[in-house]
């Protein structure tokens, strides 16, 4: 599995969540978060320029699964190193279906939430939070979120 965007807030959540799966889970994103997507149990990728060599070079036999988490058309040069039917799936880019993938939007449920709740209460999920913010600077943290490189959630307090 390729996750786009590994180290953010959806993306570290997905890897773990796919590694309790018992997944392989490959994830792009910059350096100084490599060590942080190694101790979440992924091999880390560095994205940008060369992205594809680096990925045959990890996984010759391709992805079966790639998640984009971040847009930009990394989903169309990621569908380049699939295996046959592969899932191609995004909540960034619609154009993920031209290409026979799913643009997934997420909708609360209790279910899936105390799932969520089970295996954090497990140490099997951990949340990290990059910063916490009282809800008078929400417009701050809407500006850092929008800066697209946050590892872990931004929280709102009132």
């Amino acid at each position: 599995m390729l996750v786009h965007g590994a180290a953010g807030g959806v993306g570290s959540m997905a890897v773990q969540l796919a590694r309790n799966t018992g997944a392989r889970v490959i994830g792009t994103a910059s350096e100084h978060n490599h060590a942080y997507l190694r101790s979440l149990g992924a091999e880390p990728l560095m994205y940008g320029d060369g992205l594809l060599d680096r990925f045959r070079a990890l996984a010759p036999e391709g992805a079966s699964v790639v998640l984009d988490l971040v847009g930009g058309g990394v989903i169309q040069t990621s569908s380049h190193i699939t295996v046959p039917d592969a899932r191609l799936v995004s909540i960034a880019d619609p154009s993920v279906t031209e290409l026979g993938g799913r643009l997934l939007w997420v909708r609360p449920d209790a279910a899936d939430l105390a799932a969520l709740t089970h295996l954090a209460e497990r140490g099997r999920l951990s949340v990290e939070v990059a910063e916490v913010f009282p809800l008078e600077r929400a417009a701050d943290a809407q500006r850092r979120s929008a800066e697209g490189h946050t590892r872990g959630k931004l929280i709102l307090v009132p």
